[in-house]
C-alpha cells in the first residue's frame, strides 16, 4: 500500500470507521502492529520475520485521529526508528481504526498487547508508549482496561509521552 492510499483510508476511517466496521465494510482499518508499513503478525514466528533483532524494550507508537502508522516518517525521518536506535528499543507502529471509540480501541490494544507480551520472542522488560492526540487517549484506555483485567504487560510500561493529546476533551 502507498503511503497516499494508507493516508486516505486513515482519513476515511477517522471520519467514518464506526460505520465501516459495523456495516463490515473491507475499508474498515483492523488494529494491528506494523512494521514498515506491514502487519507484523502475532505469532513469534511472524514477529521474528518483522523484528529480526528483537529488544527487551519496546517503544509503542500509536498515530492520532484520521492518521496511520506511516505518518511517523517524515521525508524519509522515521521518528520511531530514529528514537528506538538512539534508546535501545525495538520500535512498534500501531494502526488502528480511529473512527472507533478510544474505549473499543483501548480494550483491543490492551488484548493485543498481551498477545505481544506472550508471543514476543525475547522477555519484555520495558514498554514505553509514545502517543500522539488521540493516541495517548486509546493508550490510557489500554491501560485502564489493562489493569482492570489483570494483563502482564501492563507491569511494563515505564512511561508514555503524550503529544498533543485532549485529556480534557476537543471541541
Amino acid at each position: 500500500m502507498t503511503a497516499s492510499r494508507a493516508a486516505v483510508l486513515a482519513t476515511l476511517n477517522g471520519v467514518l470507521g464506526d460505520h465501516l466496521e459495523a456495516s463490515e465494510n473491507p475499508l474498515a482499518t483492523s488494529m494491528q502492529f506494523c512494521w514498515q508499513g506491514q502487519r507484523a503478525g502475532m505469532e513469534t514466528a511472524q514477529i521474528k520475520a518483522a523484528y529480526p533483532s528483537p529488544q527487551g524494550k519496546i517503544l509503542l507508537l500509536v498515530h492520532g485521529s484520521c492518521m496511520n502508522d506511516l505518518q511517523w516518517n517524515q521525508e524519509g525521518h522515521d521518528h520511531g526508528v530514529a528514537l528506538a536506535k538512539a534508546l535501545g528499543y525495538t520500535p512498534i507502529y500501531l494502526r488502528y481504526n480511529s473512527g472507533r471509540h478510544n474505549s473499543d480501541n483501548g480494550k483491543e490494544l490492551g488484548q493485543l498487547l498481551e498477545v505481544l507480551y506472550e508471543k514476543w520472542p525475547v522477555p519484555i522488560e520495558q514498554l514505553d508508549i509514545l502517543a500522539h492526540s488521540m493516541g495517548g487517549l486509546v493508550s490510557r484506555s489500554a491501560l485502564h482496561y489493562g489493569r482492570q483485567e489483570s494483563q502482564s504487560w501492563v507491569a511494563c510500561v515505564r512511561q508514555i509521552a503524550f503529544l498533543g493529546t485532549p485529556h480534557h476533551g476537543a471541541p
